[in-house]
């Protein structure tokens, strides 16, 4: 389970939904990932954001969530970075988002085969065209 308290992630959900809030056709993150695992895969891809995150969450506890984070976007831009970074990097790891806006994720395109070696005559012609750069040594004499 997450690394944050009840509270603090009840005050992540509220925050959410002032930075990336439901819309028509799209869910907002609390129902997206309601138990919270993309977000537990979003802290543990950057750790060091936790101990950033839980500070800002207390500093928002018991307040306006709307304005505060509002707030922060004038005048505290690093701890609106640190909660606007988690929000959307996890609502955009779940894959029900991912679907829903057409991103289908990472996938691996080598070229085809033809591709390839069109690539490696170009490299092979660049390479071969190009002057020599060899100097000789001079010699040395030999001997006594």
């Amino acid at each position: 389970m997450s690394e944050l308290s009840d509270q603090e992630l009840a005050t992540l959900w509220a925050v959410a939904d002032v930075l990336v809030p439901a819309t028509e056709g799209m869910p907002a993150l609390r129902d997206a990932d309601a138990r919270a695992e993309w977000l537990d895969r979003a802290l543990a891809a950057d750790p060091g954001l936790v101990d950033d995150l839980q500070r800002v969450l207390a500093a928002i506890q018991g307040g306006d969530v709307s304005a505060t984070v509002r707030g922060l976007f004038v005048s505290v831009r690093r701890d609106f970075d640190v909660l606007a970074t988690v929000v959307t990097g996890t609502y955009y790891l779940i894959p029900q988002v991912r679907r829903l806006i057409g991103y289908p994720g990472q996938s691996r395109n080598p070229p085809r085969l033809e591709e390839a070696a069109e690539q490696l005559e170009d490299l092979l012609e660049q390479a071969t065209s190009r002057p020599s750069f060899y100097r000789p040594t001079p010699s040395r004499p030999t001997g006594p």
